[in-house]
């Protein structure tokens, strides 16, 4: 009997064992979910805000260069030197901004841009590769590269670019992020007509970024965002921020040219946040 009896103590304390420790598991688990959420706060969301739109700086200017070697039309300020290189079957444009120049929509620029593609007899798609050299974009060192698909005319007749990105952009404090993915920009209006203000380009894609502290979380743009060129900030647009089993919601605005968007946080609480 007294084998018995402790036996079942045995036993019983061995039940109670197991259920604490998948108590503290389970407790682990949930804190660390709540933890990846917490990841995805504010300041993410305005530094993911802010890479695009340097991004989207970017993807401009290698339009407005390509356009220039194009059609000899260029919207590009006076304070850019341009350099062209010509060897065979190969092109190469140098974009220097020397130590500052400020394109029409505010943003200020400083460093080389090259950008090179074959020669060829299909001008209606062509590939393009882009490096930089001590690239800022408002003091924001832009590293990396992209390789670019341009047509001239897309299904719905519109020029588009195709951007696969792997970039690291390091802020004056030194927080330092890495993006990769696609990015698809399509111009909707403004083509051709001669003026800087009235293109306009559709932007979708996706796209994962690496933080400072070397998490890693999803972009994934779920309503176009828009850019007008007469204004330095995306005007609309939604983009979807995960990571793991949280997401969060990044709402450009509604049309207006100003830098605020809607940030909304895994845990359903919105705030605004302000682009740099």
């Amino acid at each position: 009997m007294k084998t018995t009896f402790k036996m079942q103590r045995g036993i019983f304390f061995l039940v109670v064992s197991l259920l604490l420790i998948t108590t503290a598991c389970q407790n682990e688990d949930e804190t660390s979910l709540a933890a990846e959420g917490a990841e995805l706060n504010s300041e993410l969301a305005l530094r993911s805000a802010d890479i695009d739109l340097i991004s989207d700086d970017i993807g401009i200017i290698v339009e407005e260069a390509y356009q220039e070697d194009e059609s000899q039309v260029s919207f590009l300020p006076t304070c850019v030197t341009i350099t062209t290189v010509l060897t065979t079957g190969s092109r190469t444009r140098t974009i220097d901004f020397g130590q500052g120049c400020e394109l029409p929509n505010g943003n200020v620029l400083s460093g080389i841009i090259t950008i090179s593609h074959e020669v060829d007899n299909n001008p209606a798609r062509r590939m393009i590769a882009v490096t930089f050299d001590n690239f800022h974009r408002n003091d924001v060192l832009i590293e990396g590269t992209r390789s670019i698909e341009r047509v001239v005319s897309n299904d719905a007749g519109n020029p588009q670019s195709t951007a696969t990105v792997n970039m690291q952009v390091t802020w004056p404090n030194g927080a330092t992020y890495s993006r990769e993915g696609t990015r698809i920009r399509e111009w909707i209006e403004g083509v051709g007509s001669g003026t800087w203000t009235d293109n306009v380009f559709s932007i979708t894609g996706s796209v994962t970024t690496t933080g400072v502290l070397g998490n890693t979380h999803a972009a994934t743009i779920t309503t176009a965002l828009r850019r007008e060129l007469a204004c330095p900030f995306i005007v609309s647009g939604t983009v979807i921020l995960s990571r793991n089993s949280a997401s969060g919601t990044l709402v450009f605005g509604d049309g207006s040219c100003d830098n605020e968007a809607s940030w909304t946080n895994p845990n359903g609480v919105t705030q605004t946040i302000y682009l740099n």
